[in-house]
């Protein structure tokens, strides 16, 4: 069962924390079971509770890694890049203050005990200024331990980085500029920042290893469950309300293996693709981040492997971690913003016309679905995704405090050729009158 402790004292929810006196860097948690739940009685002095107790132990790997990545920073920082020198600063930065949080807490959990106990013995009080001074500071949350399948995995809450130490890592620059991320099939995520200066920077995250073993396992998903299908349905009609054999099952397991792995690299090219947009933003001193409203997007009959690929898009995962880094940075609300994307697409950036989409740099002929997009009004001719991007940082929106708010405006660079799309009056596909 899921484990969520409320407090350290509350009754049948107690945790403590205590470090190994005998290796470096293990934590043990102690946590007493709720009434009905199986445990075991611990005759450890370390520990308060004296039976049904289950303890785990971890490995508290945060000062190892703050270590190497300060080695990493001093070596960017020989080598001239500054940027990723900042970068790696930041993260040594916060490693450091998570191990301070959990050495914070297990010194409460100590200190906290030891007070108790000389007051009911009515002996000689320890001093209350330490106290006091750990109940103001910078703790943990409770942890929370969480059954996935045949794993238990543990979860420790931390506080993210206060404003003092994050002006001590990061330069405060004012951050005036904005960006547009467009969602493709080549890459999951084409950005565009456009400066004060009217100037673009783009940049296309890909990782291409990583996709491609994540196509090839999906494959394999297809293949499994179509056997599992065709076994399941052949037992059925022999011996029906009789159990599975052993070969069923056996593929069954293998089936859920290969969609656990699907799900962890799932979880990396998100983390890995939300890093390095935040990254390249802070760069470039972006302040709002525009991405492509898709919730309600529908692809067009017969476009069955498209269909297949949009399912499995990791979008809402990229959006929900560049929202949850750009806050830990310092951003309200992590000003990411999403914005109906119609007509991005086709629209030109430079000059606000309907464009063609071609195979290459070089083709000036229309093809359904190609890579590059060429303008014939004003000789635009650049990546589709890129000129996507441009279109949805230029797309025109309001102050609003409600976060993610879904702007209805079609981009373009000029007033007097803005097209209106109201998706209560009109469908997408017909074709948007002119403003002039």
């Amino acid at each position: 069962m899921d484990f969520a402790a409320s407090t350290e004292n509350a009754t049948g929810q107690g945790y403590w924390f205590a470090l190994d006196p005998n290796k470096n860097n293990e934590v043990i948690l102690y946590i007493k079971t709720p009434p009905g739940v199986l445990g075991h009685d611990d005759a450890d002095t370390s520990s308060p509770y004296r039976n049904r107790t289950i303890s785990f132990r971890f490995l508290n790997w945060l000062p190892e890694k703050s270590v190497r990545a300060r080695k990493k920073a001093k070596d960017a920082r020989d080598s001239g890049d500054d940027e990723r020198a900042v970068m790696l600063d930041y993260r040594a930065a916060v490693f450091d203050d998570m191990n301070q949080q959990l050495l914070n807490t297990i010194t409460l959990h100590h200190v906290a005990r030891s007070a108790s106990a000389a007051k009911s013995k009515k002996t000689t009080k320890l001093s209350t200024c330490e106290l006091e001074r750990l109940r103001r500071s910078r703790r943990c949350a409770p942890p929370i331990l969480r059954v996935e399948g045949k794993r238990v995995l543990l979860l420790i809450p931390f506080m993210p980085l206060t404003r003092e130490l994050l002006e001590k890592t990061i330069p405060n620059i004012p951050r005036t500029a904005r960006a547009g991320a467009d969602r493709g099939l080549r890459y999951p995520v084409v950005i565009s920042v456009q400066g004060v200066n009217k100037q673009y920077k783009e940049r296309q995250i890909s990782h291409t290893r990583l996709l491609i073993k994540r196509e090839k396992l999906r494959q394999r998903t297809r293949i499994l469950m179509s056997q599992v299908d065709r076994k399941r349905n052949n037992w059925e009609k022999k011996r029906m309300g009789l159990h599975p054999p052993a070969s069923v099952l056996k593929k069954e397991r293998e089936l859920e293996a290969v969609w656990l792995k699907v799900r962890r690299l799932d979880r990396e090219i998100s983390h890995q693709v939300a890093s390095e947009t935040v990254w390249f933003c802070e760069r470039n001193r972006v302040k709002t981040i525009y991405f492509e409203d898709l919730k309600a997007f529908q692809s067009k009959a017969g476009m069955h492997a498209f269909s297949w690929s949009l399912s499995t898009n990791l979008w809402g995962k990229i959006i929900e971690g560049v929202r949850y880094r750009r806050m830990a940075l310092g951003h309200r609300y992590g000003g990411v913003w999403t914005v109906n994307p119609a007509w991005t697409s086709q629209t030109c950036s430079g000059c606000g016309e309907r464009g063609l989409r071609t195979e290459d740099m070089t083709s000036f002929e229309e093809k359904k679905g190609g890579e590059y997009f060429y303008c014939p009004h004003c000789s635009l001719h650049i990546h589709a995704d890129v000129n996507a991007a441009r279109n949805i940082s230029a797309i025109q929106t309001q102050p609003s405090a409600v976060l993610g708010r879904t702007n209805t405006e079609c981009p373009s660079l000029s007033n007097s050729q803005r097209m209106v799309y109201n998706p209560s009056t009109r469908s997408p596909r017909q074709r948007l009158p002119r403003v002039r």
